[in-house]
């Protein structure tokens, strides 16, 4: 079993679990300090990918876990998110189309097209039954407040 440290945590699939999430995202970008645009859009991106894998990835009752990692690599950041859901891999789903008018506009369904918007690289690979999507944010002086 995964233990959480600094640089992990490991959520079970219940939406409860969600502020850990957030929590854990703010503490860590304070930590190293990273610029307020940048942890928001990691903080948005994480909670986006949690609550989809939470609401979409497990056909069945009974708890799973859901792994997080949080890395600084030279100018970016990287958040991997792993799952034992069933395989998954949000690069090859299509776009929500735009509504014809304003009564067939949906409010939900838009979670993966904004952590494709807010984050600056998507990495997916499946391994050992597990899900493995790995988002990079670029800081480059240039994208900063």
């Amino acid at each position: 079993m995964a233990r959480d440290t600094p640089n992990s945590l490991v959520v079970s699939n219940d939406l409860s679990e969600l502020a850990r999430v957030a929590a854990w995202v703010h503490a860590w970008t304070q930590r190293h300090h990273v610029p307020a645009r940048t942890a928001e859009r990691i903080d948005l991106c994480s909670i986006e990918v949690v609550t989809n894998i939470m609401t979409h990835a497990y056909t069945g009752r009974g708890t799973h876990q859901i792994s997080l990692r949080l890395d600084s690599q030279h100018d970016q950041l990287v958040l991997e998110i792993q799952d034992d859901g069933g395989p998954f891999d949000p690069r090859k789903a299509d776009e929500p189309q735009p509504p014809a008018c304003l009564e067939d506009a949906k409010t939900s369904g838009w979670g993966i097209q904004i952590f494709r918007h807010f984050s600056d690289e998507l990495r997916y690979h499946r391994a050992d039954g597990r899900n493995q999507l790995t988002l990079i944010f670029q800081l480059s002086p240039l994208l900063q407040p």
